[in-house]
């Protein structure tokens, strides 16, 4: 478990440190106004010129769907998606392992304790 903690907390950590480096050479400028979300992203980035303008309605989508269409704009651009501009995403993609891994511990204590009780009645 310690391993597995450890091993989550070095690849958040490396992934901040991935985001600095990317993010020091662009100008990010994100505006959703609940009808449409823009997009709009100018500079440098691993050698290469970059600039992209883009908006989407998002009148019918939640904030889930939002982060995920930010970040594959991000992503098709080549880009790695600014972590503040997907909390929801992020959340799904380290709540749910999580939430998955308690279940199942949960689990696993619960039909050990049937078990060491029905022994214990024998």
């Amino acid at each position: 478990m310690k391993l597995l903690l450890m091993s989550l907390l070095l690849s958040i950590g490396m992934l901040t440190i991935a985001q600095k480096a990317v993010a020091s050479n662009l100008r990010t400028r994100i505006s959703d106004d609940e009808k449409a979300l823009s997009i709009q992203v100018d500079g440098n980035a691993n050698g290469h010129k970059i600039h992209l303008d883009k908006t989407f309605d998002v009148a019918n989508m939640n904030s889930l769907q939002k982060d995920l269409l930010k970040y594959q704009v991000f992503n098709d651009a080549g880009l790695t998606a600014p972590l503040s501009e997907i909390p929801w995403l992020i959340l799904v993609i380290l709540g749910l392992p999580a939430l998955i891994i308690t279940l199942l511990i949960v689990r696993y204590q619960t039909r050990k304790r049937a078990l060491v009780g029905s022994m214990q009645r024998l």
